[in-house]
């Protein structure tokens, strides 16, 4: 039984296709679906945006060169003529023109025209829009914090506010004129000025609307951590179908070729024929299965929850394919049969299994179908230990199912080789 086992094997290893569709090809899948999934941990996105200062004041440069240096935005200065194009052609998310008087209006203070910015977006991106919104009236804010925080450069804002309030409608906001002069004197005081700081200590800001203190918790997770975690397990599902095609093109070809007459006249009974060949091909998909999740482990970043779990995935996974591969090989009759057979079956049975596309992106109609699926289990169990964190009453169902496929197909397979 070992010596056909060790027969099948180097056979299998001779085939330089089933080789590449083995290995090779479900590791592409798996890099090629795991980028697009976002691989690993990405830095948080910044906004793109165009900024255009057509005052050319030393008000509104200041303002671009905070507006460019903030982390939330990915900034870049231009004319208006390149920002809007910029825009239209979907390079960048926004452009936000700073209009002639926006040095001017940044001196007043509640009284007169604000300074004006106009912001061009795409319509279809509603949820940027109101991001940058925010972002941008925070920023107009901190012109008011630098009242508290500078005295000596804000009393000239505030002295002008009071003057072209009294010059363009005298005594038509006596509240706003009495507030602007108290603020004025108030600036002019000891009290406005920031808190000296203690010895040894760095000064402080000054007046703040809000302090904010940031502190840090990490995320207990309940998903993938990265796009990998998702598509290795589809990864080894393909290198399976490859174990497949393999195996039961070689069960075919020596039936075809009398090789199986002559074993079943040799003295070792039809069972153990059947279980030495089904050990070769077990072998085969455990050996493809741990070296494709070693490989994602030390180059991907997968992290097993638990690698007890993982062989048992991968045995049970083994087993329950090793029976279809008899069930399909005792379906043809010659090579070219099941050729074209196992794809018609498998491709449907790895498509609702989410072997092609992941379960979660599923219609949750196809996605309750997929339990007809044997492919569907293996890959919940393979995830079960890599990143759904599985204990063993958890792994028990997937693991059931896929022993009890291999069960019902290894018998249907051998009974249907007996009768042909």
């Amino acid at each position: 039984m070992l010596a056909i086992a060790l027969k099948d094997l180097r056979t299998f290893s001779r085939q330089r296709i089933s080789l590449f569709f083995t290995f090779v090809w479900p590791l592409c899948v798996a890099v090629l679906f795991g980028v697009l999934f976002g691989g690993s941990n990405r830095p948080s996105p910044k906004i793109p945006v165009a900024v255009v200062d057509e005052d050319g004041t030393a008000a509104s440069k200041a303002f671009v060169d905070r507006l460019v240096a903030r982390e939330s935005f990915a900034g870049v200065r231009a004319t208006r003529a390149e920002a809007l194009e910029a825009v239209r052609k979907g390079q960048r998310t926004a452009a936000i023109v700073l209009r002639p008087g926006f040095g001017e209006a940044s001196t007043r203070l509640f009284h007169g025209t604000p300074p004006q910015v106009e912001v061009f977006t795409d319509p279809s991106r509603q949820a940027e829009r109101g991001m940058l919104e925010g972002l941008l009236m925070q920023q107009g804010a901190e012109r008011l914090q630098s009242l508290f925080t500078d005295p000596a450069s804000a009393r000239p804002s505030v002295q002008k506010t009071l003057e072209d309030l009294r010059r363009d409608a005298p005594g038509r906001s006596p509240a706003l004129e009495s507030f602007l002069g108290q603020l004025d004197t108030f600036l002019a005081t000891p009290d406005a000025r920031p808190a000296e700081p203690a010895a040894g200590q760095p000064a402080g800001p000054g007046w703040e609307p809000l302090r904010i203190v940031q502190q840090d918790i990490a995320r207990q997770r309940t998903g993938p951590n990265n796009g990998y975690d998702v598509t290795f397990p589809m990864a080894v599902l393909w290198a399976v179908f490859g174990c497949v095609m393999a195996f039961g093109t070689t069960f075919a070809s020596e039936r075809v070729r009398g090789t199986m007459v002559r074993l079943q006249v040799s003295p070792m009974s039809r069972g153990q024929i059947l279980a030495g060949k089904s050990l070769a091909a077990l072998f085969a998909i455990v050996i493809v299965e741990v070296m494709l999740i070693v490989l994602g482990v030390a180059v991907f970043g997968l992290r097993p929850s638990s690698w007890g779990l993982m062989l048992v995935a991968m045995i049970c996974t083994g087993a329950a394919f090793v029976g279809i591969i008899l069930l399909l090989a005792s379906m043809a009759t010659t090579e070219q049969g099941i050729g074209g057979m196992a794809p018609a079956i498998m491709m449907p049975l790895f498509l609702l299994g989410g072997a092609m596309v992941p379960l979660m992106v599923m219609p949750p109609w196809l996605a309750k179908l997929s339990v007809l699926s044997p492919v569907r289990w293996a890959i919940l169990a393979l995830e079960g230990a890599i990143w759904r964190d599985f204990g063993v009453t958890e792994m028990l169902l997937p693991c059931a199912i896929l022993l009890a496929v291999a069960a019902v197909t290894f018998i249907v397979g051998a009974r249907r080789s007996e009768v042909a």
